[in-house]
């Protein structure tokens, strides 16, 4: 049990977007008796160059009072409408599918039938790709202004919920300025030892200078260092290295490579990974995430510049075992962020993964009411695990491409699938995915990061959903239900014409 009625500090160890984000969070349900302070030394930077959203953050920024226009201002964030994968099929240079945030209430899955979309089916069934049905994607293929982007959402005329790309370092800045509005400590150390009882709660941290600082709670929020969880409190690491093969990353700048930063994160294949480009207000955050099992640091370095046709500045390399902490709630002690696990940042399910974390280990101590059971720990961990289940095996997805190439792409073809994503593949084969295919995703309050929708998205830009798969399903509908196809399908076939009518024009 943990005991957090008499509680007098509560300590973040380390800063970033996952540090300032928990405080802020747990400034809100702990009362202004309760010291919150945030430990982090300026000697450590801060990882990564650009980052991106999902569709939590929006809600994430609710949570703790801060309006979203403040956000953008203060961050210079831009529109994030999804995600474009260019190459990572036949790798040509048309080569390019979109993970677009489809809103739920858009015409094609807005009509559910047990479990599953009978207007997607028809797409699929049809050849059409899912984007097309969205009002907006002329917009990310044309690349409109932010301004064109903010008037679409303003007039409701898409169907794309918007999240933000945005600077690393800045968010980071802009949690903290707000943080220490709201009366929590910042303190700049560097901590060099974890004290702990005998029944192995952390009971102080003790700073380089000697200072001792006593708590309550913890968070461990200090990157890929993980100061506490799996040194000091034990924890299990599970490698998701099996299934997924990256483990560098080269961060660097880049300038824009059209006239308005783009509404998408570009994920564009490369020789042995790929190359990520964040559109900010100003430059593009990029890298080259790549397995070095296939390529050196030196020769990733050479081929970044290579393919953009101009010399970089690259940042340091980010070495990582893909993978998380099976606990990550041990005692008084959370890990978050890059402290909890860590994968590629492919479809930005770092920040995703934290922000649910933080989310649901909220949502505990507010039910229970200062006294957490052995039990809320437990289901804790396991839906923390499942959630990083959940991403290890959509990144996976994205994977289970046809490119073939170099010696990475081959590698990666014979990379094992893990057991969950094969059975939902095997049944992909028979038929569209649905919501009862993901439960598993998601246990004891934590909602999937990745709804059956996104899922979608990928595996059809990626052709692993046969077209004849959903025939069956669509022959069962009743008469009613195929004359609504049917009248999907002319509405998309006039929209298209219209569409080709006015580009002419």
């Amino acid at each position: 049990m943990l005991n957090l009625r008499g509680a007098k500090r509560v300590v973040i160890l380390g800063g970033g977007t996952a540090g300032w984000f928990a405080a802020l969070s747990l400034r809100k349900i702990f009362s202004v008796a309760v010291e919150i302070r945030v430990i982090e030394s300026s000697q450590i930077g801060v990882v990564g160059v650009g980052e991106g959203g999902l569709l939590n953050l929006q809600a994430a920024l609710h949570s703790i009072d801060i309006d979203t226009n403040d956000f953008v201002c203060e961050t210079g964030a831009t529109y994030k409408w999804g995600f474009s994968y260019e190459g990572w099929r036949t790798g040509a240079k048309d080569d390019r599918y979109f993970h677009p945030f489809a809103s739920a209430e858009g015409l094609a899955s807005k009509w559910e039938k047990s479990g599953g979309f009978p207007l997607i089916s028809a797409m699929i069934h049809n050849g059409i790709e899912m984007p097309d049905y969205l009002r907006g994607m002329e917009l990310i293929k044309n690349n409109a202004s932010q301004q064109e982007a903010k008037q679409a959402l303003d007039d409701k005329q898409v169907d794309i919920i918007s999240s933000f790309h945005f600077d690393s370092y800045k968010i980071a800045e802009f949690f903290k300025k707000t943080a220490l509005a709201r009366n929590i400590v910042h303190q700049d150390a560097i901590v060099d030892d974890v004290q702990t009882n005998e029944q192995g709660r952390v009971v102080a941290v003790v700073t380089r200078e000697g200072e001792r600082i006593e708590l309550d709670l913890v968070v461990d929020a200090s990157g890929l260092s993980r100061k506490i969880i799996g040194k000091v409190v034990p924890s299990r690491w599970q490698s998701f290295g099996e299934h997924l093969l990256m483990d560098r990353a080269i961060p660097f700048y880049m300038p824009h490579p059209e006239k308005n930063p783009g509404l998408v994160s570009r994920a564009i294949a490369l020789s042995s990974g790929w190359m990520w480009q964040i559109p900010l207000v100003n430059r593009v955050g990029a890298g080259y995430v790549y397995s070095s099992k296939h390529v050196s640091d030196e020769d990733a370095a050479a081929e970044i510049e290579s393919h953009l046709g101009y010399a970089v500045k690259p940042q340091r390399v980010i070495r990582f075992e893909p993978g998380c902490y099976e606990q990550v709630w041990v005692g008084n002690v959370l890990s978050v962020g890059l402290a909890s696990g860590f994968v590629e940042p492919l479809e930005a399910t770092s920040i995703g993964q934290m922000i649910e974390s933080v989310r649901n280990f909220v949502r505990v101590l507010t039910l229970s009411q200062g006294i957490v059971s052995d039990s809320a720990v437990r289901e804790f961990n396991m839906s923390n695990h499942q959630s990083w289940i959940e991403v290890r095996d959509f990144l996976r997805m994205h994977y289970d491409c046809p490119r073939r190439d170099t010696p990475f792409w081959r590698d990666v073809a014979a990379t094992p699938l893990p057991d969950a994503y094969r059975a939902l593949k095997e049944c992909m084969q028979l038929r569209a995915p649905r919501l009862l295919d993901l439960e598993g995703y998601t246990l004891h309050g934590r909602r999937g990061i990745f709804h059956v929708i996104n899922w979608m998205f990928v595996a059809t830009g990626l052709g692993l959903i046969p077209r004849d798969a959903v025939k069956t399903e669509l022959m069962a509908l009743p008469n009613e239900g195929k004359q609504a196809v049917g009248e999907f399908l002319a509405w998309l076939q006039q929209r298209k014409t219209a569409a080709t009518a006015a580009a002419a024009t």
